[in-house]
């Protein structure tokens, strides 16, 4: 005898579609926070920083042209001066020095984090590729198979025949009703044989 197939919660069907849907989308938006910002930070790396030192480094040379200038006019002004009489010109000119070192180190440690940012960059692409590839195809592929899923199971739900209660099977495979009339007395199945004599 066929059986009525065991249809509960359906509703799950219909969450766990939801859940799919949310975690595409929240996968989708992790991968793009991601490689925005990693993007980002290797902009600001190459453009940004690297920008701001060139400019640094020809602000800096004007400074000691500017600071070697201030001393050769003293040395012009007192030509017969003691040399450590012009500290404070030469402590500016080793200042503007260092700063121009500085820099100098600055716009190379630029270009240099700019390449390997860079390589990161695309090892943090294709290691995010995969997570993308789930979240893109995969999953709203299971969305979809769920969807279909929900609407075949609801179909059959409005669709299928109830059964009638005698004809619900137990464990041993035997209809209920079935089940009762074996088990009946033959005095309670037939009124006459009540009233047979024996022999």
């Amino acid at each position: 005898m066929a059986k009525q197939a065991d249809i509960q919660e359906v509703q799950a069907v219909s969450e766990l579609r939801g859940r799919v849907v949310e975690t595409s989308e929240t996968l989708s938006r992790i991968v793009d926070d991601c490689n925005s910002t990693m993007q980002r930070f290797v902009d600001w790396v190459s453009r940004d920083r690297a920008t701001y030192w060139k400019h640094e480094l020809r602000r800096r040379d004007q400074k000691i042209q500017s600071a070697r200038s201030d001393l050769e006019r003293a040395k012009i002004a007192r030509p017969d001066a003691d040399p450590r009489s012009f500290t404070d010109q030469m402590r500016a000119l080793k200042k503007a020095r260092s700063r121009l070192d500085e820099a100098q180190a600055k716009a190379k440690a630029c270009k240099r984090w700019a390449i390997e940012l860079e390589r990161q960059a695309l090892l943090l692409r294709a290691g995010l590729r995969p997570v993308a590839t789930m979240a893109e195809a995969e999953l709203p592929a299971a969305t979809r198979w769920l969807t279909q899923l929900e609407q075949h199971l609801q179909g059959y739900l409005s669709e299928a025949p109830s059964m009638p209660d005698d004809a619900i099977e137990t464990h041993d495979g035997q209809p209920l009703a079935s089940r009762g009339r074996q088990g009946e007395h033959p005095t309670d199945a037939d009124p006459d044989a009540s009233q047979e004599t024996t022999p």
